[in-house]
């Protein structure tokens, strides 16, 4: 995190040599690299240093248990420093000093032996609070803000075939009590429709977290948020709109992926889903000449759905969105 906050800087510091306003940087990132957008976002480190942020798969409800192992995980300052001190013993040296006079490859070698986790550190300081309290506080830099998921991520699988016995296993291992049976209901399924419904519920989950998201956002900041739902599946592949799938189509280089048989359709997508980004860098809105109108996420349980067709989705059905609202309401905020 610190590294990526002087990144930032001297970036601030140097771009205007390059005929860059460096009073007007957007900060960018997908799947970790939406972690490190979240935390610039956030960090009083960063405060004032950025008029936008991208955040792509991407933010969720902080109530939503799989925000402790998705790119926005973090860990507390005391396993962080218990890291550390079994880390500098590992390397036989009793001080960071010693550490520093190792050789690199020592150090490599010492971290990929062991079981760490390389992730934040809520140290109230770089990282200043929790995602919920952070949301409840306002975040360092009030700038507006493109978050969202793909359709197969975040526990949805393409294809997916599985048995009944294992979406219910499944069900047992991710709610419990009254929730299991309530999940069956909404997403009912049997041996042949198990792995559609299995997807439904996960795809559902992220649309809902990401929306919840954005009404705890506006509750200490007046910064608007759009949100999308990316469904296309590249070609040459068999993972559908998986984890990072946008990211050619959102840069436009489509080009630097030559083991993909891109056809037309690829190409008008990728061109409109740049324009989309480009104008939210320039102006702090996605929206612009030739586009579809892509609302703002407002008091309606909406996305914009993103990819196979560009229009205004509900996040779930009514039913199905009460249904997590509900669960995540019962569970501890991250």
């Amino acid at each position: 995190m610190l590294d990526q906050i002087e990144a930032l800087k001297w970036i601030r510091e140097n771009i205007a040599a390059f005929g860059v306003d460096p009073e007007h940087i957007t900060v960018m990132g997908q799947s970790a690299g939406s972690a490190a957008t979240y935390h610039i976002l956030n960090s009083p480190l960063t405060k004032g240093l950025i008029v936008g942020a991208i955040i792509e798969s991407g933010v969720r409800d902080p109530h939503d248990p799989l925000s402790t192992s998705l790119a926005e995980n973090y860990i507390t300052l005391n396993k962080s420093l218990a890291q550390g001190t079994s880390f500098i013993k590992s390397l036989n040296a009793s001080t960071i000093a010693q550490a520093r006079t190792l050789p690199y490859a020592d150090l490599i070698t010492s971290f990929q032996d062991a079981k760490y986790s390389f992730t934040a550190t809520l140290d109230h300081w770089a990282m200043p609070d929790t995602y919920a309290n952070t949301l409840l506080k306002g975040a360092a830099n009030q700038v507006p803000i493109i978050t969202g998921n793909t359709k197969d991520e975040s526990g949805a699988t393409y294809g997916l075939n599985i048995s009944l016995s294992t979406y219910l296993t499944d069900l047992n291992t991710t709610y419990s009590g009254q929730w299991v049976d309530r999940f069956f209901e909404a997403y009912p399924a049997n041996d042949t429709t198990a792995g559609a419904a299995y997807n439904s519920q996960f795809t559902d989950r992220s649309k809902v977290g990401t929306y919840l998201w954005t009404q705890k956002w506006y509750q200490a900041s007046q910064k608007p948020v759009w949100t999308y739902i990316w469904d296309h599946a590249p070609p040459s592949q068999d993972q559908g709109a998986y984890h990072e799938s946008e990211i050619n189509y959102v840069l436009n280089n489509l080009y630097d992926t030559i083991d993909k048989a891109w056809t037309a359709e690829d190409y008008t997508i990728a061109h409109k889903m740049n324009q989309y980004w480009v104008n939210f860098i320039k102006s702090g809105n996605p929206n612009g000449r030739g586009l579809v109108e892509w609302p703002v996420t407002g008091s309606e349980p909406t996305v914009q759905r993103l990819g196979n067709a560009f229009e205004q989705v509900k996040a779930a059905s009514e039913e199905k969105f009460e249904l997590f609202t509900e669960w995540f309401g019962d569970l501890v905020a991250y």
